[in-house]
């Protein structure tokens, strides 16, 4: 495309930003390198002003005495800098700006945005992918990002509608307009801490907040004339500090932020767990029917309520909001997100961020060093330790997911693991019962009677998230030395002597694996199998961290893999789980299961390739086999919606097309024996099974891998009928 003088003509960003462009197409090597690749188009007359925008006229010159007497005036009349950005464009009167870059015409669009490349995010060492990149790139596919907007459309916050001094009025009307079913609300947050039994968040203090709060939405919806002013109170009470007095009682915690004092995070929080149980329930389950009979769309209810709790982290986050309820609401609003669109989603890594910057911001990571225990409640005190603790170990666990550094460190905090107590006791009103209680547990906090509780699991996973905070220092680091493995065998053995502590009625593997499930619960034996595959899974990790530096490391290494794969397919032996149970099959298959079976299966590819047995710690007939289940359950057994379906789906492709080549491989043909007998005959009698010959085939061989070809290379069409035997 040629100017009028006859020159090439400059994509968009080059010419905006002055420098030179190659004019490449459709996307430009200078757009490539600065990563504007969407943005790179060729505008066909880009200095062409839109209808019915006026011409600027040009200012009368000044001079620079006229300007040093008006300073003073023009500095009097300039808005204050304190304020908010929103504030001062909608006060100042600029317009909102969605994008920097003009809008292409329709004909330029469809010329130049053709192809699009994804945008690959950094993977460490010990990445859900790393052990597939050893030999060759990743496939692009990998790299791929759910967009935001694929399930619905873009937030108000992004629409640029004008507000106030106090919120923009149209992203609370929006809010609130999500709201005005709150009864199903209610019904769906209540249904979540009763089917979660590992909670980051103490149930009554939520619950206990739900008819208040239900009695303030319908008062604002009630009020449609005058609903500006509550929404500017809402959002005054959000721009405050929360202050818990150290003499408050639990029950009347929720007076903190609903009635006059109703904030922007506990709505928010409300949708993040009722979106959160949507998504663990199945589409035509009872809870998603109204009281008029109406059916709620579940997609489309999750994806209001991630948008509707976007915009109130929005208003808090321009306020300052930062308190306990902000940290609740961005925790859950990543755990949805990531169930959505899926871990390996960026978003999921940024509100991470989000949620680790509030709770430092807050101090919930000390208890000692700086705030004055008497200061903290009991219940307050609880529940920060499990935020704390359930924050660490995602970020953990994220960290070894995405091969980067963690965020978080233990060395900075003194907040202590929660006590292994039940939700209602540690909400009592009754302080002397709650000190009976506590007087019982052991020196460590666990409770003495073998129950399980939701605290016991954020305990015992925040414990393993620990000795993954050691490894992951030592194995992202790179350092190769003498030292490195002292470290690792003692990170190995703080491992093993970490879970052997822990109490006996919470370890998987002293249960029988086929009488767990009848036993306990189905949710129960879920996060038992969960918190053993996350012990595996670091055993895992130490142990490929230790074959960086001796291949004496690789037959452990095998047999954790092999653990680790059986373990996560006698999960998905009984197909009769409830939803919610079989809704998590896609995330232990991802964080645990496919590493270990692309370990498995590389190496079984090595070996068959090279000729060599391998390591007898594992056998070539239960790896096979093994992969073999595993690549059919993750076809059916992963639920469309789920945001990790497209990701599992394409690690699988991966390891079905190394087990084809493994099971497909023909190899090199023996030229013969020095006596002049063909290879194919010198072995019989010894090499072969003691069966008699059949006409028209070859004989069956002993070893495994000459067993495989024979067995693809039988021709059964030229044996003799059934009536010979």
């Amino acid at each position: 495309m040629l100017r009028r003088n006859g020159k090439p003509r400059s994509c968009e960003p080059c010419r905006i930003s002055k420098i030179r462009c190659d004019h490449g197409t459709p996307t430009c090597e200078k757009c490539k390198t600065r990563g504007f690749t969407e943005q790179c188009f060729y505008h066909p007359a880009p200095m062409t002003r839109p209808a019915g925008v006026p011409r600027k006229k040009p200012e009368r010159r000044r001079r620079a005495s006229n300007a040093r007497q008006n300073a003073t005036r023009d500095d009097e009349s300039r808005p204050s800098l304190s304020l908010s950005p929103t504030v001062l464009r909608n006060e100042i009167g600029v317009p909102s700006i969605v994008n920097a870059w003009p809008t292409p015409p329709e004909s330029a669009t469809r010329t130049t945005q053709t192809t699009s490349d994804p945008r690959s995010f950094y993977l460490g060492s010990t990445s859900y992918a790393s052990v597939f990149a050893h030999e060759q790139p990743l496939p692009n596919a990998l790299h791929e990002q759910l967009s935001a907007s694929a399930h619905g459309t873009p937030t108000i916050q992004a629409s640029g509608l004008e507000g106030t001094r106090h919120c923009r009025m149209s992203v609370g009307s929006f809010v609130i307009s999500k709201c005005e079913q709150f009864t199903f609300l209610e019904r769906l947050v209540r249904t979540y801490f009763k089917i979660n039994q590992g909670s980051s968040m103490i149930g009554p203090l939520i619950t206990n907040a739900l008819p208040q709060m239900r009695r303030d939405i319908e008062y604002i919806t009630s009020n449609a004339d005058s609903q500006y002013p509550l929404l500017a109170e809402i959002t005054k009470n959000s721009s405050q500090p929360l202050k818990v007095p150290p003499t408050m009682l639990p029950s009347e915690f929720h007076t903190l932020f609903t009635g006059p004092s109703l904030r922007w995070e506990a709505i928010g929080l409300m949708m993040a767990l009722a979106a959160s149980c949507a998504q663990f329930s199945p589409p035509d389950d009872p809870v998603f029917t109204l009281e008029n009979g109406d059916r709620v769309n579940k997609d489309e209810f999750i994806t209001d309520m991630i948008h509707a709790t976007n915009d109130c982290i929005t208003l808090c986050q321009v306020h300052g909001a930062v308190n306990d309820i902000m940290v609740w609401l961005l925790y859950n609003n990543m755990l949805v997100q990531s169930n959505w669109y899926g871990d390996n989603y960026h978003g999921v890594w940024r509100r991470t961020g989000d949620v680790i910057s509030a709770l430092h911001a807050e101090g919930i990571h000390c208890e000692n060093a700086v705030v004055n225990p008497c200061d903290e409640p009991l219940f307050l005190r609880e529940s920060r330790r499990r935020i704390y603790a359930a924050v660490y170990r995602t970020d953990k666990s994220l960290a070894d997911f995405f091969g980067r550094p963690p965020m978080m460190h233990q060395r900075y905090s003194d907040r202590p693991l929660p006590l292994d107590l039940d939700d209602e006791v540690a909400t009592s009103d009754d302080h002397a019962m709650v000190n009976e209680v506590i007087s019982k547990l052991d020196p460590d906090g666990w409770a003495l009677d073998g129950q399980i509780r939701p605290a016991s699991w954020i305990r015992l996973r925040a414990a393993l998230g620990r000795v993954k905070e050691r490894f992951l220092e030592a194995s992202l680091t790179g350092k190769k030395d003498v030292f490195m493995i002292q470290e690792i065998e003692a990170i190995r053995e703080q491992h093993r002597t970490n879970w052997e502590a822990s109490p006996a009625h919470l370890r998987y593997e002293l249960y029988d694996h086929e009488a767990v499930w009848r036993t306990l619960k189905p949710r129960a034996a879920l996060r038992m199998i969960g918190a053993y595959l996350d012990h595996l899974h670091a055993g895992f990790q130490i142990q490929r961290l230790f074959r960086r530096h001796t291949q004496n490391a690789l037959p452990a290494l095998l047999e954790i893999a092999m653990n680790l794969l059986s373990t996560a397919l006698i999960f998905n032996k009984n197909r009769n789980h409830e939803y919610n149970v079989q809704r998590h099959f896609a995330t232990l298959v991802l964080f645990y299961c496919l590493p270990s079976a692309g370990v498995l299966a590389l190496e079984l590819r090595r070996c068959t390739l090279e000729n060599i047995p391998l390591p007898n710690t594992v056998s070539r007939a239960d790896i096979i086999r093994n992969l073999s289940v595993l690549i059919s359950c993750v076809e059916w057994a992963i639920v469309p919606d789920d945001g990790n379906h497209r990701l599992c789906s394409e690690l699988n492709k991966m390891i079905a097309l190394v087990l084809d080549e493994v099971l497909n491989y023909q190899p090199p043909s023996n030229e013969g024996q020095p006596d002049g007998t063909p290879a194919v005959l010198a072995g019989v009698g010894a090499g072969f099974f003691d069966l008699p010959m059949i006409d028209g085939m070859e004989p069956i061989p002993t070893e495994s891998e000459d067993f495989l070809t024979w067995l693809d290379n039988a021709n059964w069409n030229n044996t003799v009928g059934p009536g010979r035997f």
